[in-house]
């Protein structure tokens, strides 16, 4: 009993923290800054490493026994290979979050994530489904709640005001409304909101593989046991690819002649906005990180079909920050209508995850 209490209270504030960790990229203060998405993900890297240490005054729950214990200092190089997972994808869940919208980006990737796992499971390390055609319905409701929760969240249509032309630069910005765009608006919202639809399928593809290299870590070295190889190899990937735009960033002509210059790389890389970047990106970081030790804790205490199912709720969390605080989706009907695609995307979810039949599949 007490550890199926450690459970729930363990996938509560996993549920809060993954539906929450990407908040701070929509505060008021935040946005007009435009923060390269390397740099938002740097912030939560260097918490994914500060925090990584709490998993040694975690209790690690056995099952064979019923006792808790703490886990010992292990260390696999996977965690490079999840690392080259996390960061690149964690970086594109930034780029959606801007340019998508948190409602929308965050439940595309969290349903990818169950797709992509499910996929690892049966086509990899061969595990089997309890009952395909229940399998099979799971995932036509992920996909069909996914369309519309994309379809819903773009708001009720609203036929522009009619304005009268009195004056010559009205007549102008009538002829030419691409020259009449705010500063720093380079592309139209649906062009923007579809690249940031992109990089959310990207994260749900590419980084819904993060704990997939766990599978292959010397049993010591899995479970909590497997947070620091994580934090390590998220910490070299991220530093790896600074120093990769570092290098991109370098090239350059003087006069007709290309070359590499370390001043010239060095001056055109992103800034981090450290005075009012650090809170917010921190929190974000912070937030993720306790996410992720807490979903490890729910899945290995209530197991993979009820704890990854709970832990999925966070789509739901992240829906509702975007619909009611940052007023992302506009019209009742609207909003009715995102948030029974999204439940009957969750519906999808649990089903799927229900019907893998899976002692230790990988989590996210």
């Amino acid at each position: 009993m007490p550890g199926l209490f450690v459970g729930y209270v363990a996938a509560f504030i996993a549920t809060a923290c993954f539906g929450s960790f990407a908040v701070p990229v929509k505060l008021p203060q935040i946005v007009p800054l435009n923060v390269h998405p390397l740099a938002f993900q740097s912030y939560k890297t260097l918490m994914c490493v500060a925090t990584a240490w709490l998993c040694f005054v975690v209790p690690v729950y056995d099952d064979e026994d019923g006792t808790w214990s703490f886990v010992g200092f292990e260390y696999t190089p996977w965690g490079i290979i999840s690392g080259l997972f996390w960061v690149p994808g964690g970086a594109m869940a930034i780029y959606a979050v801007q340019n998508a919208g948190l409602a929308v980006a965050q439940g595309t990737w969290s349903s990818l994530i169950v797709v992509v796992s499910f996929v690892w499971g049966i086509l990899v390390f061969d595990e089997k489904v309890k009952n395909v055609y229940l399998a099979g319905l799971g995932v036509v409701g992920l996909i069909s709640g996914l369309v519309g929760m994309s379809v819903f969240s773009e708001g009720e249509k609203q036929a522009p005001p009619v304005k009268t032309l009195n004056n010559e630069n009205d007549r102008s910005a009538l002829l030419a409304p691409e020259l009449q765009t705010p500063e720093g608006e380079k592309e139209k919202p649906q062009k923007s909101r579809a690249r940031g639809l992109a990089a959310a399928v990207f994260n749900g593809l590419w980084g819904g593989s993060i704990m997939v290299p766990m599978h292959y870590a010397p049993a010591e070295a899995s479970g909590m046991g497997y947070v620091i190889s994580f934090a390590v190899g998220a910490g070299l990937v991220t530093i790896m690819l600074w120093v990769a735009l570092l290098i991109y960033s370098g090239w350059g002509c003087d006069g007709d002649k290309k070359n590499w210059s370390f001043r010239r790389g060095w001056s055109k890389l992103p800034s981090m906005h450290v005075p009012t970047m650090v809170g917010p990106g921190c929190l974000a970081g912070g937030l993720w990180a306790i996410g992720n030790i807490s979903s490890m804790v729910t899945v290995q205490v209530l197991g993979e079909a009820v704890g990854y199912s709970i832990c999925q709720t966070s789509l739901l969390v992240s829906g509702l920050w975007g619909i009611f605080y940052f007023q992302e989706v506009k019209g009742f009907r609207q909003r009715i209508l995102w948030g029974s695609s999204a439940i009957v995307t969750l519906l999808g979810i649990v089903l799927l995850t229900a019907e893998h039949d899976s002692e230790a599949a990988p989590s996210a």
